[in-house]
């Protein structure tokens, strides 16, 4: 079990090998035997190629590197410059990768070609092409700046030198919007010297000499004229940046174009353009930032000076000139005045009691008043003593006179006098303290509002004082801005550096080795194509190759397409002691039939698809062969609707046939003997032939006759051959498949379609048929193609070793063996019983 396994595995291998070997060999024959249209196609895509390249305009690409500053890490201005982003004085680095966009933006692009006038395309006819002209040009054309603009369809000028006079012709179109234009207008003018302008609808149109350079007689220069914005869509989609690194912030710059030196300045002026813009925007800001700065310190100015002034209003209002002062004095003022307010009612007190006293002692002159009270009044207390004296001298006088005594007397008047005047000088004293006490005490009451007025006074001078610290320390601060504005913008810096000039790369386009490399392959690719979409769109089968991808049953023979010359009595191509192409293909079809069939048997039955495939021309030609073997073989029509044999050999006898034995019950071998003709090609081939045509074809067949009539003729004959009717049209053979032996599946080239070989697969794999094999007929030799691949040309030189096989021997017919991929049917091949490729 092993060892079948191995050899299934290895017969796989082989037919895998010889598969991939086929296809190999099927594009090897494609080409060979298209050779010439693959040489044509070769040539035709090759010229074209290098007609291409003689004419195709090259271009070449130029790079440069372009080091974009980063402000807020490398300026170094300054810890207060950097914080002027607080103002809105931005730093003009916005990140690589932005700044990788605007130097790929249109704005940009505009902005270069402006300065390097790369809107006007200067060219001259050449040997060959138009040359481009740059900076050498002979003309200087230019179109004003306001409707220059405006285009929005290009100027198409033509400007000739004939002598001295100059002749500009050509169209222009007048734009109406954005997208629409008027026109085209035509423009033919003739100018004698330079400079010259041309007034046009589309703009004033100035022509003048280019520095050292001039238009040859007879010479056209063709200019196109393009608005900025046009003329920048070739360039910013030729031009690419990249980031060298992502540690870095260098650009690298590359632009492709028709004119090297063009591409340098432009880069070059990409950079130059680059940092204006960045310089204009930076600067932009700072102005507009000084200008706002110089509104609000007007404005704060105003604020500041207002809010000077209600602070001196209110302190002129409430008579301070510092709060704290005020207030202390205040403060003081209020304890002063309540203590001299608390003294001065104490002396009124005092005279108060005084007072009494005086008026206890003008009852009691011997009474003294008391002195030395405390009394702030001078008067009264010099008076006081002065009576008290006066009292103490009368006592005294009295403890030795009488009251009426002449000296006494005069005492008592004068102490009486003295008493009164003290009284009057108490109450005039005591008089002036109290309005003094009331004027004290309304000071009092003015010192104590002024203390308690003092918190409000202070909230209020707080809140003055605030608005005038803002306003004050905001004027101060935009005063410095100010300054520091202005040192920004006296050093403003370039934002991009060019670390080196723009270099030339060199030619990128066309690349001629890619360009023929192309060419060649299209040459390869055309006719290949062609090939293929033929084979694609085929519906009939071309030749073997086709059979053994549509069916994996063996492919015994390939028949060529019989020569009339060749053709004997029946269509009979096999003779005896002949050695030509059709002998050949027979003999190998009459071995690889024999080593199909097993020990005894003998019946091979012919069907095809439809008529017209050869089932009656193979089954007579196969059965002369072995008729030349010495076998006794016998060929029946069974095709008994379409009878073809008698017409085929020539019999005009159609009484004879199988239909008349197979209407019998049991037939005798002696009436199937009876029915049976010689060929009259081969004596050792008899024909059983169809006969009469019955009304009940179907039903003959299935009768049980037809076992028995094949039972005799297996008894007399080597080999039964049957000619059937085709099994895609009726169901007959299906029938006779019953006695079969093996089936022979006739297919036809440029004839069979392809879709047959469903049915064909279908009854191989239904078993409908027993033991099938295909043989493919009707190739045609004369055609490059087979004859090429099958290689029967060589059949003419076997006549040089002699007629007979011996000559030669089988090993020379391995060729025949490569038909479809159940391995090779030569005789060497059949010697070995147990090849899987044959199918039992």
């Amino acid at each position: 079990m092993e060892e079948k396994t191995k050899l299934e595995q290895g017969q796989e291998q082989e037919a895998q090998e010889t598969k991939s070997s086929i296809d190999f060999a099927v594009l090897y024959r494609t080409i060979i035997l298209n050779w010439y249209w693959f040489i044509l196609s070769l040539i035709i895509c090759g010229g074209l190629g290098a007609i291409y390249l003689r004419y195709a305009t090259p271009k070449y690409q130029s790079s440069a590197k372009l080091l974009i500053k980063d402000d807020d890490s490398g300026s170094k201005r300054g810890q207060s410059l950097q914080n002027m982003t607080n103002l809105g004085i931005i730093s003009n680095s916005a990140g690589i990768d932005n700044e990788m966009e605007i130097l790929s933006s249109h704005s940009i692009a505009e902005d270069a070609i402006r300065d390097l006038k790369l809107y006007a395309d200067y060219s001259t006819k050449g040997r060959i092409k138009n040359i481009i002209l740059y900076r050498d040009q002979p003309l200087n054309v230019d179109v004003d700046r306001a409707h220059l603009e405006k285009l929005n369809m290009p100027i198409d000028l033509a400007i000739t030198r004939n002598g001295t006079t100059y002749s500009v012709s050509g169209t222009y179109s007048v734009p109406t919007d954005e997208n629409e234009s008027e026109g085209p207008f035509s423009l033919n003018r003739k100018f004698t010297s330079l400079p010259a302008t041309i007034a046009t609808r589309a703009g004033i149109i100035t022509i003048s000499s280019n520095n050292g350079h001039s238009l040859h007689d007879g010479q056209t220069l063709k200019v196109e004229i393009l608005s900025p914005k046009m003329a920048s869509d070739k360039y910013v989609s030729e031009l690419q940046v990249a980031q060298t690194s992502k540690t870095t912030s260098i650009a690298q710059l590359q632009l492709t174009d028709e004119v090297p030196q063009r591409s340098l300045d432009y880069l070059r002026q990409l950079a130059i353009v680059y940092n204006r813009q960045a310089n204009e925007d930076k600067n932009i800001v700072a102005l507009r930032t000084e200008k706002f700065i110089n509104g609000r310190l007007q404005k704060i100015n105003a604020e500041l000076g207002k809010t000077e002034g209600q602070l001196q209003n209110y302190k002129q209002q409430n008579g301070m000139v510092e709060l704290k002062l005020n207030a202390g004095n205040a403060v003081t003022n209020q304890n002063e005045s309540e203590l001299k307010l608390a003294d001065m009612q104490t002396q009124i007190e005092l005279f108060g009691t005084i007072a009494q006293e005086v008026e206890s002692s003008s009852r009691n002159l011997s009474q003294v008043i008391p002195s030395n009270v405390g009394l702030d009044d001078q008067s009264s207390t010099s008076l006081i003593n002065k009576y008290n004296e006066l009292v103490l001298e009368r006592n005294r006088l009295l403890r030795s006179a009488s009251e009426n005594s002449p000296v006494v007397e005069p005492l008592t008047v004068q102490i009486r006098e003295l008493n009164g005047n003290i009284r009057r000088a108490i109450a005039a004293a005591r008089q002036n303290l109290q309005i003094q006490r009331d004027a004290l005490a309304a000071q009092v009451s003015k010192f104590n509002e002024q203390v308690a007025e003092t918190p409000q006074q202070e909230r209020m001078l707080t809140q003055i004082g605030r608005q005038q610290e803002v306003k004050s320390g905001l004027y101060l601060m935009l005063l410095q801005k100010r300054e520091e504005n202005s040192i920004s913008l006296a050093a403003t810096a370039d934002k991009g550096k060019l670390i080196d000039d723009p270099q030339l790369d060199g030619k990128i386009s066309p690349r001629s080795s890619i360009i023929l490399l192309i060419a060649l392959l299209i040459g390869l690719a055309i006719p290949a194509l062609i090939i293929f979409l033929q084979q694609l769109f085929r519906y009939k089968i071309e030749g073997h190759e086709d059979v053994v991808r549509l069916t994996k049953l063996p492919i015994i023979a390939d028949v060529a397409i019989a020569s009339n010359t060749a053709k004997g009595k029946a269509d009979i191509v096999v003779h005896e002691n002949q050695n030509n192409q059709m002998e050949e293909i027979f003999r190998s079809m009459r071995t690889n039939l024999q080593f199909m069939l097993h020990e005894g048997q003998k019946v091979v039955l012919f069907t095809s698809s439809t008529s017209g495939e050869g089932k009656t021309f193979t089954a007579a030609n196969l059965s002369v062969s072995f008729g030349l073997l010495g076998k006794k073989v016998i060929l029946v029509g069974l095709d008994i609707r379409r009878p073809r044999l008698a017409e085929l050999f020539g019999i005009q006898d159609h009484r004879h046939g199988i239909t008349n034995l197979l209407v019998k019950e049991s037939p005798t071998a002696a009436e199937v003997r009876e029915q049976i003709l010689p060929s009259g090609v081969n004596k050792n081939l008899d024909l059983l032939m169809a006969g009469p045509v019955p009304p009940n074809p179907a039903e003959l067949i299935a009768r049980k006759s037809l076992e028995d009539i094949i039972g005799i003729l297996k008894d007399e004959y080597d080999y039964i051959m049957i000619d059937t009717a085709p099994v895609g049209l009726v169901t007959d053979t299906l029938q006779i498949s019953r006695v079969a032996d093996a089936s022979i599946y006739m297919c036809r080239a440029d004839y069979t379609p392809k879709a047959n070989f469903e049915m064909i697969n279908a009854l191989a794999n239904e078993k409908k048929l027993p033991n099938m094999a295909v043989v493919l007929n009707g190739i045609d030799m004369s055609k490059k193609k087979y004859g090429y691949y099958y290689g029967y040309g060589r059949y003419g030189k076997y006549g040089r070793y002699g007629r007979g096989l011996s000559s030669y021997g089988y090993g020379q017919y391995g060729h025949y063996g490569n038909y479809g991929n159940y391995g090779n049917y030569s005789s060497s091949h059949y010697g070995n019983k147990d090849d899987h490729s044959i199918k039992r």
